[in-house]
């Protein structure tokens, strides 16, 4: 009797790696009923509730997640987990002895597939198991990029992810849905559900694990929503359950505290028929990830997205942007927010509450987002991955057995690309407007016609504003240059509290002389930020105040530039400012003691200026005497022909003056500057 054929499934943690595969086991079910089937994931992800209910045999290897900063102490206990991992996979290989495997990605993908490499290295290539690896998102995620030099076959749903694989044979795919998504009669559907004719069924879901920008938003827009009658929403918050976030938990707090809402309102952790919902709903509000999207597209329900901000490569924005550029669905960004002194992503319920008015008063606008959304979809993907899968299987080629199956349909237009690192990124922008962010203060505030030069400023936007909550300080750090170069307004706020936020950095960082958590490179850089928008009110004095008595040196002498800046456009200082000047002009660091001499210049009275100024007269570092120079000259600009008797003291204390200097130069900046004040003297206080 001839052995039946064995794969092996494995990816999970979250729904968006475990249903491709269920979509994939259907569809192999199809083309050989003698199949056999193995799942492979972690005890604790969603695999372990939704995979024995299709009737797949499921075994767990440990795993976990592969920490965003290489420094982190999480990197230990990642090595540690894909190891015991491999070995606990590798037991699951010797028992099932699988003739494919199938990883969807994720850290859960992450045992089985080094597990069958590590067989091949052990048996000298003589135990060798093909690996079909699926590839979901428009951006891969970090698992798949590197486990895809070992895969034997890479499949894609989007074909921008092709530009992250330069090994190994690569094939456009699609998108694989279970067969029951599309196929569910609507009447029937809103039957089951108790739904009538004229009731409106708004569908919301984050995803399996839930989502807290999504949840938050939908209870905070339930009370605008709350004097429709004909409105049913079911809110499927997720299984998140962690101590800092309980999904269902707070979802239900938060709807119970609302003194409005609507009637026909109910919360549930998970759906389990999500095909039933999907084929009675009339609108959808989801997040970003491939699945979510593509089921709710194959069932032509049209959707509101809020993709979540900084997962690598950002892949759920551009999942979110492929569909809403083509008109499939509409799309609210995350921003940052101030929640109790923390910054984290959220979505006001009053844009939220207002997009799914608009919607479902507008049926046209829905039917056309319905109609494309079903375009944009490719239904034979679950049958084209399996026969590719069984071809790997059977050692055959797929054209063999490919059958009826059509082509994967040409994508309707490139795909927008703009730089996915944020530097790069940056250095786009900077390219395009023509400034660099290190002139900013030079160069002062951005305008509108620099600003009209760059294409899709609001998705810009967007991107600088999702990096400010980024966990690593080097993004946030490129974040805050964007804003300021996007001239992003609405975000001053957040920089203020970047600039003054005095949380302590972890221990790890401040054995290495680091401060706060927004580290002093960030602050600095806030305030160049601050001098692009151009935007000067009493919170940005406070933070200038603030960044004057900084702890880190830079930050303090990147201030008095500032307010340099701001008393050429004619800002009326506080006197904690112009106090704060003159007090660092005996600052100990050299850099901050020139920047305060010659700000002192421009907002010290004479006195105080002259004061100041003259225990410098003979510094020995050059700088510092150019400091007192460049304040002298300020000073006779801000008192033009007065003849009073602080100009006389200046003349005295030029005559002790320090004119020479080390420094080597075609021409001696500091002699011309001394020369110039001396014959603006002599021109009888024409200074």
């Amino acid at each position: 009797m001839e052995r039946s054929t064995r794969i092996l499934l494995t990816g999970g943690g979250s729904g968006g790696h475990v249903t491709p595969l269920l979509a994939i086991a259907d569809a192999l079910r199809e083309l050989s009923p003698t199949i056999r089937l193995l799942y492979v994931g972690v005890r604790k992800g969603l695999e372990a509730n939704i995979v024995p209910r299709a009737g797949i045999p499921l075994r767990y290897a440990p795993a976990a997640s592969l920490p965003v900063s290489p420094f982190s102490p999480g990197l230990l206990r990642f090595i540690f987990m894909l190891g015991l991992g491999v070995l606990k996979a590798f037991f699951h290989l010797l028992i099932f002895r699988p003739d494919a495997i199938v990883a969807s990605g994720g850290f859960a993908s992450a045992p089985a597939v080094f597990a069958a490499k590590f067989a091949e290295l052990i048996t000298f290539g003589l135990w060798r198991i093909p690996i079909y690896m699926h590839e979901q998102n428009a951006v891969p995620g970090r698992m798949n990029r590197f486990a895809g030099r070992f895969v034997t076959r890479i499949g894609l749903s989007h074909p921008s992810a092709a530009e992250s694989f330069n090994r190994g044979p690569v094939e456009v795919v699609g998108y694989p849905v279970r067969s029951s998504f599309g196929l569910i009669d609507r009447d029937e559907a809103r039957k089951r559900l108790k739904l009538g004719a004229k009731d409106f069924y708004l569908l919301v879901f984050g995803g399996s694990q839930g989502a807290r920008t999504l949840n938050r938003a939908t209870v905070d827009a339930l009370p605008r929503l709350a004097n429709r009658d004909n409105l049913v929403i079911m809110h499927a918050s997720g299984g998140m359950h962690t101590g800092e976030y309980d999904a269902n938990e707070d979802t239900l707090a938060r709807a119970e505290a609302l003194d409005r809402k609507p009637q026909r309102y109910t919360i549930t952790d998970y759906l389990h028929d999500m095909p039933l919902h999907l084929a009675a709903a009339d609108l959808a509000v989801i997040r970003a990830g491939a699945g979510s999207l593509t089921e709710v597209c194959s069932a032509g329900v049209p959707a509101i997205v809020i993709p979540k901000a900084n997962l690598p490569g950002d892949s759920q924005v551009a999942n979110a942007r492929y569909l809403a550029l083509r008109g499939a669905v509409e799309l609210i960004y995350e921003e940052p927010s101030l929640v109790e002194g923390r910054m984290i992503e959220a979505v006001s319920g009053k844009v939220l509450a207002k997009r799914i008015i608009e919607l479902l008063e507008n049926t046209s606008r829905r039917r056309k987002m319905a109609k494309k959304a079903q375009a944009s979809v490719d239904l034979h993907a679950s049958e084209r991955i399996a026969h590719r899968v069984l071809a790997l299987a059977r050692r055959t080629s797929a054209s063999v057995i490919d059958g009826d199956v059509p082509p994967v349909a040409a994508a309707d237009g490139q795909f927008p690309q703009l730089p996915a690192g944020p530097t790069a990124l940056r250095r786009y922008v900077e390219k395009t407007i023509g400034l660099t962010y290190e002139n900013a203060f030079d160069h002062g505030r951005i305008h509108d016609e620099e600003l009209r030069q760059l294409s899709d400023l609001d998705y810009l936007r967007y991107r600088a504003s999702a990096l400010l909550v980024h966990p690593v300080w080097q993004q946030r750090n490129e974040g805050v240059k964007l804003i300021g170069l996007l001239r992003h307004q609405s975000q001053l706020p957040l920089l203020l509290h970047m600039l003054t936020d005095r949380t302590p950095a972890p221990w790890g960082h401040r054995l290495l002389g680091g401060d706060f958590m927004q580290v002093g490179f960030i602050r600095r850089n806030t305030l160049a930020a601050i001098a692009l928008i151009g935007k000067y009110g009493e919170a940005s004095l406070q933070g200038v105040t603030a960044a004057l008595d900084d702890p880190y040196y830079e930050v303090r002498s990147t201030a008095m530039r500032l307010v340099r800046r701001m008393l050429r456009e004619d800002v009326e200082l506080n006197p904690e400012i112009v106090s704060a000047v003159g007090r660092h002009t005996s600052d100990p660091k050299l850099e901050v003691r020139w920047e305060a001499l010659h700000t002192y210049g421009h907002c010290g009275s004479p006195e105080a200026v002259l004061a100041s100024c003259r225990p410098y007269i003979m510094a020995t570092q050059a700088p510092v005497r150019d400091a007192v120079l460049r304040a002298y000259l300020a000073l006779g600009e801000r008192f033009r022909g007065t003849d009073a008797s602080w100009v006389r003291d200046l003349e005295r204390d030029l005559d002790r003056f320090a004119v020479t200097s080390v420094a080597f130069h075609p021409f001696f900046p500091l002699k011309e500057r001394y020369t110039t004040l001396r014959k603006r003297l002599r021109e009888g206080g024409e200074t």
